[in-house]
């Protein structure tokens, strides 16, 4: 099983997502695979799936960080698409050395939309009417993005 996909299953069972935070913001990185238009790599904000994995990665630039939880309803209808308005990453699981898989808010979307439509987990939106509009209104971003 894939990083990400092993991090979906996690997040999506505990309900929770994990940030690192200090007085300077939340844990980031840097993108190494994806760029904005002016050549400078895209912003990567960090999330974790447990706090053990969150525990490890304070290390060097994130050693004052403290951990956060989100609540995953508020990750996916809050978050992330947010970060799809400020051209912002998922960085999944990132470690010590600040590597970790990188991946696009709306990816993350439908990944936790399909996890949670084919589990069993009952899951309440505050801002959405239900999983379905999430994944109408996402497939419709994503497909204006690729025009």
């Amino acid at each position: 099983m894939s990083q990400f996909n092993q991090f979906i299953k996690e997040i999506c069972n505990d309900q929770k997502v994990y940030i690192l935070t200090s007085d300077q913001g939340f844990a980031i990185s840097f993108s190494e695979e994806f760029e904005y238009e002016d050549e400078s790599s895209l912003e990567v904000i960090c999330f974790w799936s447990t706090t053990d994995l969150a525990e490890k990665a304070k290390k060097n630039q994130w050693a004052s960080h403290q951990i956060d939880s989100i609540d995953l309803n508020t990750f996916l209808e809050e978050w992330l698409f947010g970060m799809i308005e400020e051209v912002s990453l998922v960085g999944v699981n990132f470690d010590e050395s600040s590597k970790g898989e990188e991946m696009s808010p709306l990816d993350t979307i439908l990944a936790i939309v399909h996890e949670l439509n084919n589990s069993d987990i009952s899951f309440k939106l505050n801002h959405f009417k239900d999983l379905n509009e999430i994944k109408t209104v996402t497939l419709e971003l994503k497909e204006s993005f690729n025009q």
